[in-house]
């Protein structure tokens, strides 16, 4: 009985953060439709130019260098804190800016994947340069399953 609980609970779970964002479901608590935008980070064999810092409406976020050749990033010059599994090189992505919070979302070469596969990852930064919400779409899994492809 109790599995079948724990099954209806997660058939009647919210989407996922990145389909939250595809189908315009995600919400910060000024509302409103996000401002999109693509940025460039790191571009494998120079066929494109990286864009540098992102300004958006809540700062300026900054790709830095990491541990381990991983980028970092800094939110008004100060490093945002990533969780374990968003630690990645970043290459590029999109920003939506939500005026309150930021969701960025960018491909990022993690050791498990491979450069051909890289994982898709979500992070969501409030004001305060604090990491509120994030989602990992590892690049080894071959079904997104409950996930959405929001770069390709």
């Amino acid at each position: 009985m109790l599995g079948l609980l724990a099954f209806a609970a997660s058939a009647e779970a919210a989407p996922s953060l990145s389909c939250q964002l595809q189908s315009g479901q995600f919400r910060v608590d000024a509302g409103g439709r996000p401002k999109v935008s693509a940025f460039i980070w790191a571009a494998g064999h120079g066929s494109a130019t990286p864009t540098g810092p992102i300004r958006t409406s809540i700062g300026r976020i900054d790709p830095a260098e990491g541990r381990d050749y991983k980028r970092a990033i800094k939110f008004d010059g100060k490093p945002v804190l990533l969780p374990s599994e968003a630690h990645s090189v970043i290459g590029f992505g999109k920003v939506y800016d939500f005026k309150d919070a930021v969701a960025l979302v960018y491909l990022g070469e993690r050791d498990e994947d491979s450069s051909a596969r890289p994982s898709q990852i979500v992070i969501v930064i409030n004001k305060a340069g604090s990491v509120v919400d994030s989602e990992v779409l590892p690049g080894t899994e071959t079904n997104s399953g409950n996930h959405c492809l929001l770069i390709d």
